[in-house]
């Protein structure tokens, strides 16, 4: 049977049972672990919870959190008894919290600490079919009433003798595992069904690519909520038998790695463009020798025009590469970026350094991951061949078709919507893109962002996008030009990057607002973006752009949890300045 609970009692019988899974960094930055005996103890606690709530097979449970053992305590517990997760991003409001638990009909919640248990109760008179509210981090027994209740009481009062076995016998292999909803850049969220044998076809197939074992360790930063961490940070790497940290936040990443010494660093593009950036800068921290040996090595690496392996690489690596590598912990050999597009040229500037960076592609509706680059048959610049026992096709419009047992079951509570996505059994997944020779795909934009220009020409911002992007100063850039005469792009700079061009044209300013109009500021930004675009077609040059101050963000509602422009929204947001860069 096809199961994650027949997975993880595989495991739990090849591991022994002390072997430590979770790794978490306490406030005196020791790490406190958790071995495969007491997690268990901790699944089995909360199956009994479960069955002395009445929960019944089908029922919701949610969680919102950051990731940490509890989450997969919780998650686990779901599957031996039948019960259906419903993971929920910690960044979202109230309100949209609200849209989901009733959609989905949730009856428990699990929820991180006093701050996210607050965006509940905002909204709690309002939440038609939610009982019980469990929180990770204690509360004083004032805070809490019969409705609400600390989770280490549930593991301190509720008997933890379930056989695992059994109740894994119980479980169906089409039963519903959980439903994710997709953040959307558009519209409410839609929940994505997933049943075990989407999730355990979809592991099975990654692990024939990445070869995972008890030696690697993951440091977990993306959230458990985001599918792509969910199959491939966390339920691949414990199948696997590796060792999971949990990143305290994305800011801590850098001071974490040296600590951790992670082999595997599940990611997306956007962290990889801060290394990136970080990496290129630092040598202007530097003086004298140190600094014009860090400069030659790090010019070396983005030019790649000199061979690995050859003299003047090894001096590199020698005196600056493994340096670099060192603030990683030194161990890492391999980054898996998904999540959206990464440039070429980042990808290319880290393998020549020493480190393996190979992209993938996938969306929740596939479980999610359909392409990844095999780390001895890398291709940069694409997102490699689909997995095995994935289909994948073009259609006639550039569409990619895709057809597997990792396709999801649909979306909850919206036939229609899921009988326009999934059709003859091929899931439309809305990505424009092509196979080369070796069928490795490449993604050229997303149909839905296509856009066309009043003089009818089609445009595909995110290949401007990215060639843009090779600029230092630009943190951040949405194209625009949809039924527009000409293409115009809202700019955020990296601000450290806009001082050192103030600089280079000797450019006095008084505050940081007045680089984003400083016209001389303005003028070389004009000549570099028309520099990297000269190999465009006319229309679709980006003629005009305007630098914002502020960047686009979660909290912000111009991204998404997962770190993709809310395009409809910064339109709206900006709509002024776009109207006056369309000015005569």
């Amino acid at each position: 049977m096809k199961t994650l609970t027949e997975l993880f009692l595989q495991n739990s019988e090849k591991y022994p049972a002390g072997k430590k899974i979770f790794f978490t960094k306490e406030e005196d930055n020791s790490y406190s672990s958790v071995s495969y005996k007491e997690f268990i103890r901790h699944i089995s606690s909360l199956i009994h919870f479960f069955n002395f709530n009445n929960l019944k097979k089908g029922d919701k449970v949610a969680i919102l959190s950051d990731n940490r053992f509890e989450w997969a305590a919780v998650d686990f517990a779901c599957m031996f008894s039948g019960l259906v997760s419903v993971p929920t991003y910690v960044s979202l409001t109230p309100e949209q919290i609200k849209y989901i638990l009733n959609d989905a009909e949730v009856k428990v919640i699990f929820v991180m600490n006093k701050f996210t248990l607050e965006k509940i109760l905002k909204v709690k008179n309002e939440l038609h079919s939610l009982k019980t509210i469990a929180v990770f981090n204690s509360l004083q027994e004032e805070n809490l009433s019969t409705e609400i209740i600390n989770y280490s009481s549930i593991s301190k009062n509720f008997s933890s003798d379930e056989n695992l076995k059994n109740l894994s016998a119980s479980v169906d292999e089409k039963d519903l595992l959980t439903i994710i909803y997709t953040s959307g850049t558009t519209g409410n969220p839609k929940g994505v069904m997933l049943s075990h044998k989407n999730l355990y076809s979809n592991i099975k197939s990654c692990m024939k690519v990445l070869q995972i074992n008890e030696r690697d360790r993951f440091l977990s930063f993306l959230p458990y909520c985001h599918a792509y961490e969910r199959t491939a940070g966390y339920y691949l790497a414990l199948f696997s038998g590796a060792e999971i940290f949990f990143a305290k936040n994305i800011d801590t990443i850098s001071a974490q790695m040296p600590e951790v010494k992670p082999t595997i660093l599940i990611c997306v593009p956007r962290l990889l463009e801060k290394m990136y950036a970080k990496i290129i800068d630092s040598p202007n921290s530097l003086s004298g020798f140190k600094k014009k040996i860090s400069s030659w090595a790090i010019n070396m690496a983005k030019e790649r025009k000199i061979k690995p392996h050859s003299l003047k690489w090894k001096i590199a690596r020698k005196l600056v590469y493994s340096k670099i590598a060192a603030k990683t912990g030194g161990c890492l050999r391999l980054m898996c970026s998904g999540g959206g597009a990464l440039n070429k040229n980042i990808s290319e500037f880290f393998i020549y350094m020493g480190v393996t960076v190979i992209e993938g592609y996938g969306m929740t509706e596939h479980s999610p991951v359909i392409s990844v680059n095999p780390p001895d048959k890398n291709k940069p610049g694409t997102v490699g061949p689909s997995l095995s026992g994935v289909n994948v096709k073009i259609a006639n419009d550039g569409e990619i078709l895709v057809q597997s047992d990792s396709v999801m079951e649909g979306y909850y509570k919206h036939p229609k919507e899921t009988s326009d996505t999934i059709i003859n059994e091929w899931l439309h997944t809305g990505d424009i893109g092509e196979l080369d020779a070796d069928g490795y795909i490449k993604i050229t934009d997303r149909k839905k962002e296509l856009f066309k220009t009043s003089g009818g020409k089609y445009i595909a911002p995110a290949q401007i996008e990215e060639m843009l992007k090779q600029l230092n100063y630009i943190e951040q850039i949405l194209i625009i030009g949809n039924e527009r005469m000409f293409v115009t792009s809202l700019i955020v700079p990296q601000i450290e990057h806009l001082k050192m061009l103030a600089g280079k044209l000797k450019v006095n300013y008084k505050s940081e607002k007045e680089l984003h109009g400083n016209k001389e500021i303005l003028k070389e930004i004009e000549k570099d973006i028309n520099s990297v675009q000269k190999n465009l077609a006319a229309y679709e040059k980006v003629r005009r752009f305007a630098l914002l101050e502020e960047p686009f963000s979660v909290e912000n509602n111009q991204l998404t949890p997962t770190l993709k422009v809310k395009r409809k929204i910064v339109e709206e947001r900006y709509k002024d300045v776009i109207e006056k860069m369309y000015e005569k």
